[in-house]
Formats: C-alpha cells, structure tokens, sequence
C-alpha cells in the first residue's frame, strides 16, 4: 500500500531527474523540431536544433504513403559538407553540396553539426546548417524536382 508521502516522494524524484537532465543537456532538446515539406508524391522531413555526428540521419524522404523511406545523411569530403539521401545497399547519393571550412584543430569526420532551419521556396527546399559552437552557417539547397524523378526513376 502506498502512502501519499510516497506517490509525492516519486513525484519529486522524477522532477529532480528532470531538472537535472535539463541542466546536463542544456535546451538544445527543448528547442529541436521536426519539418516537413510535401513534392510531388513524396515528403522530405528533417530534424532541425538536434546536434548530428557525420553520417548519422537528419532526416527521411518517403512516399506520402509511408514506403519506401530513405535516410538523408550529413558529410563530409575534403572542405565540402554534402547531403546525401541514402539508396539501396546504403548508397549516398548528393543532394546538395557546399564548401565548408571547419574551425582548426577538429577533423571533419569527428565535426557534430546543427540543422537550424529548413526553408523551403519553390521547388527548393534549403537547409541551413551550422557546425556545433561555431556561428557561421552553411546552406544546402535541395532541387526538389530532380529528387522526385531521381526516386521516381525512368519511365
């Protein structure tokens, strides 16, 4: 049998645990959301205010449907950042690319960045994307039309 001072005494704990996540990852969690922009019949939905490692997933196409899904990755090569959807047998293929130099003294491979916002005009959707705890963003611009016929393929 559980007394109030005890279902109160979890409550507390549960706050405590709370705050004190908060404090430990800041309000970067608070603050992240997810997009989605509708082409065609598929839609492109990206997590923005998250930090990402290179390779890990920003963000999904899919049919409006919901199948198939492919993942949509950061990278890097050289001093150029890419997104990459990611095909059959996990294959990137560039959507966007743009040159980007990275502060000294971090290699790119290791470099966490931020998706801050998607904006979408037209048939481009463009990313800006920023390394973490450095102020200068990128855009990636997405050509919304061209991925529809690249995932719709030959007819």
């Amino acid at each position: 049998m559980h007394t109030l001072g005890t279902h109160l005494s979890r409550h507390w704990r549960l706050a405590c645990l709370t705050a004190a996540l908060v404090a430990w990852y800041g309000l970067q969690v608070w603050a992240a959301t997810v997009s989605a922009q509708l082409f065609g019949r598929y839609e492109i939905i990206v997590q923005e205010g998250l930090p990402v490692a290179v390779g890990e997933i920003v963000g999904t196409v899919r049919r409006q449907t919901g199948l198939p899904e492919y993942p949509l990755v950061l990278g890097t090569q050289k001093r150029v950042l890419e997104l990459s959807i990611l095909g059959p047998g996990n294959r990137p293929f560039r959507l966007a690319s743009t040159a980007f130099a990275g502060p000294r003294g971090t290699g790119t491979a290791t470099a966490r960045f931020i998706v801050q916002r998607s904006v979408r005009q037209d048939e481009t959707l463009t990313l800006w994307v920023r390394q973490v705890n450095a102020p200068r963003q990128v855009s990636l611009a997405v050509d919304l039309r061209n991925l529809e016929r690249m995932l719709e393929g030959p007819r």
